[in-house]
């Protein structure tokens, strides 16, 4: 069953069941759980991070209820984050204030949720939306500063930044990183045989084809014309490798491109990251498989392990 915590500008909290009708959460508190409820909210007003929050939220309510798992979605944003496992009782509220709808939250485990449990969850809860509001307003001014506005893709930008972050990580935790560039083949040729608005669109495709084909993790960054960049976080070079692959085949197999035939293909380059990379290093390497594909005869993947 799926409720909803509505926030209003009176800084009322309502839960509305899922059968429409609505009743006010008690102001008095269940037990222990107002100091959980400030030292909540002392935590959510230190960030502007939605996934800090959402771990600060978690860690608060494992304080006062035994759970097997949480779930936080965001869809539009394209925000997904779980924690644990799930199980076979649930307990969902889709999340809104001040008409902004915030996501939904699920928790989970082996035996169903008591009345008072359900009225702790809620309580934290509601020191949770206008700080969740707020990282989420403040995730979309980033995004949209560091976003390509024709492909949708991350820009060139966000790219730096997310290559040093990522490889600083990487080497932490002794985890494999790997890059693929992607160049679009003959795209001067595509320009000036069908305009640049059909180029457009052929760019929008191949973001599009590459986005539908890498994890969900995995981010797709435009750093040049026809240029592109996949950064694979926990991917070895095999991975990595099989992944392009599949991106060109699915470019390739393209029959129309915004109603036009496509011939279409791309040449694609594969690195993984080595103990001695930098951020130049890693990629100048990939930059080299690119040229190699590209050499080689175009519409096809080389992978380099070492400059």
């Amino acid at each position: 069953m799926m409720n909803t915590l509505v926030r209003n500008t009176a800084q009322n909290l309502r839960l509305v069941q899922a059968d429409g009708t609505s009743k006010a959460i008690p102001s008095k508190k269940v037990g222990n759980v107002h100091e959980h409820e400030k030292r909540l909210l002392g935590k959510l007003q230190t960030t502007l991070d939605y996934e800090q929050l959402i771990s600060f939220f978690t860690e608060e309510t494992a304080l006062v209820v035994d759970f097997d798992g949480m779930d936080y979605l965001q869809p539009e944003k394209g925000i997904s984050i779980r924690s644990g496992k799930k199980t076979m009782h649930r307990c969902s509220y889709t999340l809104k204030v001040e008409g902004s709808q915030l996501g939904d939250i699920m928790f989970y485990r082996s035996k169903r949720f008591q009345e008072s449990e359900l009225k702790n969850i809620e309580i934290l809860l509601s020191a949770l939306v206008f700080p969740l509001k707020n990282a989420l307003t403040y995730k979309e001014a980033v995004d949209s500063a560091f976003t390509d506005p024709l492909t949708g893709a991350m820009n060139r930008a966000a790219m730096n930044q997310a290559l040093i972050r990522e490889i600083e990580l990487a080497k932490r935790q002794d985890t494999p990183l790997s890059i693929i560039l992607l160049d679009a083949d003959h795209f001067k040729q595509i320009n000036d045989t069908h305009g640049h608005s059909h180029g457009d669109e052929v760019l929008k495709t191949l973001a599009q084809i590459a986005k539908q084909t890498i994890r969900q993790s995995d981010v797709l960054y435009r750093f040049g014309g026809e240029e592109f960049m996949v950064l694979l976080g926990q991917t070895d070079t095999s991975g990595a490798t099989h992944l392009a692959d599949r991106i060109r085949e699915h470019i390739e197999a393209l029959d129309t491109i915004n109603g036009k035939k496509s011939d279409v293909t791309v040449s694609l380059g594969v690195t993984t990251l080595n103990g001695k990379d930098d951020c130049q290093s890693l990629f100048d390497r990939a930059d080299k498989a690119l040229y190699q594909a590209k050499s080689a005869g175009r519409n096809r993947t080389v992978t380099m392990l070492e400059s």
